[in-house]
């Protein structure tokens, strides 16, 4: 009978623990980026993994577009983290970005496309606030009458965490 008891107790244990492990390993987080092409700040959410992360921000600029339009801007990053090193978490992935009026097509405004390749790091400075470093090897942008291709672009990223 006592190792009913006990075969009964570990069998209970199990799922909590790995839940409450499955649970303690996402964080959500607001704070500011840029895309890879298209120069503009951002406010986004970051939802972070220990092996994943995604990021979606928006962005507004004001007479700034062709022909002076607002440019709104809205971008969705993902990656894989594949190492840690320190307390910094290495990270692999793309990027995919839309711009409003930020392209010409025949004198006309219209809609830029940025596709990117990223990788980079973050670490969390603080209890709460997480520092991220993109690193583009190529990006591309998509959009009117030119398709262009940049070569090593990088920006940076902060969030609160919750």
């Amino acid at each position: 009978m006592k190792h009913g008891w006990i075969l009964l107790a570990l069998l209970m244990a199990a799922p909590a623990a790995a839940q409450s492990t499955f649970q303690s390993s996402f964080q959500v987080g607001i704070g500011y980026t840029r895309p890879a092409v298209d120069p503009i700040d951002m406010a986004s959410l970051l939802l972070q993994a220990e092996d994943f992360l995604i990021e979606s921000g928006i962005g507004i600029r004001t007479n700034s577009g062709i022909g002076g339009d607002t440019v709104f801007s809205w971008l969705v990053r993902g990656a894989v983290r594949p190492f840690l090193v320190g307390n910094l978490t290495g990270h692999v992935g793309g990027e995919f970005s839309l711009h409003t009026n930020s392209a010409s097509d025949n004198g006309k405004a219209s809609t830029l496309i940025g596709l990117g390749l990223l990788t980079g790091v973050s670490t969390t400075v603080v209890n709460h606030l997480n520092l991220a470093i993109h690193v583009y090897p190529f990006a591309f942008e998509f959009g009117g009458d030119e398709t262009v291709t940049q070569l090593i672009a990088g920006e940076f990223a902060a969030h609160l965490l919750f």
